[in-house]
């Protein structure tokens, strides 16, 4: 028995100096991290960086796995954006609103508008480690579990899709882009197969109770404060033309008739399945966005 209790104390010493040491590495080191193992371990990052609200950003991007697609570097300095694959802009919002930061300024995607919150997962984020602890020990966080730092590494080695814009100021890196000759290369096979499966997909049932939902809370964000700008990130054009969207855009110039909207050109840019943009055109798009919101 006393071997057995030394041996299980060797290991927690063992295991708490690791973790410390590994604490203390990301705390100087603060690598960036663009790439995790699976879709519910980017959300939980990203929910977390909303929650926490580090470096009080002044722009925050809500919206869905399109919006994932925007590399976090070719954003300015005090953006975040807090898309959420698989879920919608109403998600963002319920994270925002359980936290404590407050932009000057909200970017609301509505092509998944009529997708409403996802509550439990919002609650989940906050969980199990106190945010006030995962605050002030980054090493503690989601977004810097060991598996994630690992892929994002490989990433960054291997280059292509993930490598980074470069070292120049993001104006220089969209000018450049813009002279950029290889575009995207994508599947036609399955780019016409998935546009023939979501062009197909019915207008969704409730979508004015939830647009009024959207105008409650969008009014409040504005009393707040909040400038509030809506926008539709571009997609395939068949899709963009399809029932469903074409309901959503109408609903929402109905009912938020007073906002800002802006609506992407998406001429030239290629999607990997019909909606999800392709690397370089996702960059290009992100460009579109920064040049359409200005200062």
């Amino acid at each position: 028995m006393p071997s057995f209790t030394s041996s299980s104390r060797t290991v927690l010493v063992t295991a708490a100096l690791a973790l410390a040491i590994y604490a203390a590495v990301i705390a100087l080191w603060r690598p960036t991290i663009h790439l995790y193992p699976d879709q519910d371990a980017s959300n939980l990052a990203r929910a977390e960086r909303v929650l926490i609200g580090e470096g009080d950003p002044h722009t925050v991007i809500l919206g869905s796995s399109l919006g994932v697609r925007i590399p976090d570097d070719w954003l300015p300095a005090g953006w975040l954006n807090a898309s959420l694959g698989g879920k919608g802009a109403a998600t963002g919002l319920a994270l925002l609103r359980a936290s404590s930061m407050r932009p000057r300024r909200i970017l609301v995607e509505t092509n998944t508008f009529d997708l409403g919150p996802d509550l439990a997962f919002v609650q989940d984020a906050q969980g199990p480690i106190p945010l006030a602890l995962r605050t002030w020990v980054p090493g503690l966080r989601a977004e810097y579990r060991p598996i994630n730092l690992l892929l994002s590494l490989a990433g960054r080695a291997r280059g292509g899709a993930h490598a980074h814009r470069g070292s120049g100021s993001l104006a220089e890196a969209c000018l450049s882009l813009q002279a950029q000759v290889q575009g995207d290369i994508v599947s036609a096979e399955i780019v016409g197969r998935e546009v023939a499966r979501l062009t197909a997909r019915p207008v969704p049932s409730g979508l004015v109770a939830r647009m009024v939902d959207w105008r409650a809370a969008l009014r409040a964000e504005q009393e707040r404060g909040v400038e509030v700008i809506l926008f539709e990130w571009p997609v395939d054009p068949e899709v963009m033309r399809s029932p469903r969207a074409a309901a959503i855009r109408t609903t929402v110039a109905e009912t938020l008739p007073t906002l800002r909207f802006l609506r992407l050109d998406g001429e030239g840019l290629a999607t990997e399945d019909g909606l999800h943009l392709a690397p370089v055109s996702a960059r290009h798009a992100a460009c579109a966005l920064l040049h359409a919101v200005g200062g």
